[in-house]
Parts: C-alpha cells; structure tokens; sequence
C-alpha cells in the first residue's frame, strides 16, 4: 500500500510552486504578474477539464499560486533559530576541546555552521575538490545523525512495547540538528524527506522519494517564500533529484539479488548523480567544476561518518572533563586524511555556462531519464 502523499500530483506541483516564486521574486511587481497568475490559472483549468492530462494541471495552477505567494509574502530571512543558545554553547564545547586549530573549525562548520576559523585555503581545497557539500549542514550530515540514533536506539527493538516508538527518538535528534543547524534548506528538505519515510514505515506502507522530495520542497517555500532564490536550497533539491532519477541508470544492479554490488556501485554512481544534477548551478555560482571529485567523494563516504560520530563523542567527553588521548588522536587522523584527499583532488576547470545551455541540458537530462523510464516500463509489461 503507498503513502497518502505518494497519490497526489506533488511533483508538478512542487516544479510549479518552485518556478512561480522564483519568477516573481525576480521580476518587479505590476500588473502583468497578476495576468501571469491569470494564464497560469487558466491553463491550470483547461488541463484539469481534460482528464487525460489532470495529474499536470497542478504544474500551472501551483505556478499562479507561487507568483501570487511571491508578491504577497514577506521575503524575510529567518532570524537566530530556537536553539540559537544550544548552538553557541555546543561550538564552544568543540573549541575546547583537546583539537587543534583545522579540525576543531572543520567540526564546528560541519555540525553547528560556525565556520568563523575554518582558514581559507582549506576551504577552497574542499570545494575545488567536490567536497564543498561536506562544508554546509545538509542531508549528509543529517544522514550520519540519523544513522547514529538509529544505532542508539537498536535495544528498543527487542522490547514489543517500545518497538514501535522507536522513530520518536530518532526524530527528535534529527529535528534538533536541525534547528541548532539553523533551519537551512537541505537540512529541512532532509528532515522531512526522512520524517514522510519513518511515517511510512510505521504506517506499513510504501515510499515514494521522488514525491517526498516534491513534498518537502513545497513545504519549505510555503512557509519560507525566499527560499525558492536560495542557492543552497537549488543544489540541495537538484543533487537529490538527480540521484533519485539518475541511480537506476547508473546502478541498475537489483538490491535483493545483488545488495553487495549495488551498495558498492552506490559509493561511485550518488556522487556521479549529484555531480551531473548540480553542474549548470555549480557553474553558474563558481564559474568553475571540480575534476577529480570521484575519488574525493568516495573517500569522504568512508571517513566522514567515522569522523563525525568519534568527534561528537570526543566533544561529550571533553565537556565531562574526561580527555582520552587514542580518541583524540583517532579523531585527528580521521580529519587529516580527509584533508589530505581534499588537497590532493584539488583541481577545478573553469567552466562558463550562460542560462541558456543549463535550460538546454536539464532538458535533456529529464528526456534520458524518461526513456529510460519509458523503455524500462515496457520491458517489464
């Protein structure tokens, strides 16, 4: 049985909501934006009166309501979040404790967006090399957390009664990331695309992660309008998307006759996805893209989650005045071969790509992928 939201239309309408507030953000306010909204309303009407074409009427009809969000709304900027206090505490914690200067800034941008010491050149290494994403609090990051309480909270499945709340506990870890993070796009696009999947698993029902990833994109610019011009929110939405449509061509191999090989291949071909998704915006903000960020990716899909778990445990620790000197070290080492790849795989190309050819090549990105689709249904039936 699927999941409730994975019936309705959100990916149209997600695509619909995204381009109206985006449009009408960038273009000054006048009348002709309130006749765009009319042609869009009415497209939006005459798809919906032809059957056939029902499950695209959204598309318009959430474009008309995104331009007349766009002009109604506040495009106001979050201020500090809840936990603000929880989050300057917790990046104290990590200065103090027993680090040295590069790993401690690199912890600190990496779990509470403090990246107020992390030196320049380190930086630029890390983005010249792919591994930029590793730098903003995104659904990597909410991964590792996950993945964490997930393991913490492995002993409730041997109790019957509290099996079944075992998601409220990982939820609240994640949703609290969250907001010491600083409620930004991806880590609200991850939270709640894995909120709709812990839902769906308690509910013993199917996951749609394209519909989940349309879900959360229209809830975030309903309630936050300017993040639809959000660069982070672009690359956040266009990486997932392109590893949700582009993994089945690039790993075809089926997880219940091959799980070994399909979880291998995954190390090379998410980062490839993200890549290919995200190269028209990558260019167009940076006017560069990074050349060797396969093996850089892997090696981060290797040492990040190690890195991260042993230093929120060294962190912990450190503020119980407890100092284990292997643990520093392991946490040190862990930093350092991270940094050290990201030296090493340090070479962009400058590339520049007027908006023209990032149309041009999104397009034909979305056709691959529909014949793929396409011929993969027919095969099938």
């Amino acid at each position: 049985m699927q999941a409730p939201y994975a019936r309705i239309p959100a990916v149209p309408a997600a695509i619909g909501l995204v381009c109206g507030v985006a449009c009408g953000m960038a273009a000054p306010s006048g009348l002709w934006l309130w006749l765009a909204v009319a042609c869009c309303a009415a497209a939006g009407i005459g798809l919906w009166l032809w059957r056939d074409a029902r499950f695209y009427a959204a598309a318009p009809l959430a474009m008309a309501a995104g331009i007349a969000l766009s002009m109604s709304a506040e495009a106001a900027e979050l201020g500090n979040p809840p936990l603000a206090d929880a989050r300057n505490g917790l990046a104290e914690c990590i200065y103090s404790a027993p680090l040295d200067g590069d790993a401690a800034a690199f912890l600190a941008t990496t779990l509470v967006a403090d990246g107020r010491y992390m030196r320049r050149a380190v930086r630029e290494d890390f983005r010249n090399s792919g591994m930029a994403h590793v730098l903003a609090l995104s659904g990597f990051h909410v991964g590792v957390v996950a993945l964490l309480m997930l393991w913490l909270t492995r002993p409730m499945v041997l109790c019957r009664r509290l099996r079944p709340w075992r998601p409220l506990p990982v939820l609240g870890a994640v949703w609290a990331f969250v907001f010491i993070g600083g409620m930004a796009p991806s880590l609200q696009r991850a939270a709640l695309m894995f909120t709709l999947l812990l839902a769906a698993r308690w509910s013993g029902r199917g996951y749609s992660s394209l519909n989940a990833l349309a879900v959360a994109a229209i809830a975030i610019v309903l309630v936050r309008p300017a993040a639809a011009t959000d660069v982070g929110f672009v690359l956040s939405f266009a990486s997932v998307g392109g590893i949700v449509l582009l993994m089945p061509l690039l790993n075809p191999f089926d997880e219940s006759s091959h799980p070994l090989v399909r979880r291998a291949s995954s190390v090379l071909s998410v980062p490839v996805c993200a890549t290919l998704a995200t190269a028209p915006v990558v260019a167009g903000v940076f006017g560069s893209l990074p050349l060797l960020f396969l093996p850089a990716n892997v090696a981060l899909a290797l040492l990040f989650a190690p890195f991260y778990v042993l230093s929120l445990v060294l962190v912990a620790l450190s503020a119980a005045g407890i100092a284990l000197a292997p643990l520093t070290a392991a946490v040190q080492m862990l930093y350092g071969a991270m940094s050290h790849v990201a030296r090493w795989c340090s070479s962009a190309v400058p590339v520049h790509m007027p908006q023209w050819a990032g149309v041009a090549f999104y397009a034909a990105l979305v056709a691959l992928t529909l014949w793929y689709h396409i011929q993969k249904k027919r095969r099938t039936e």
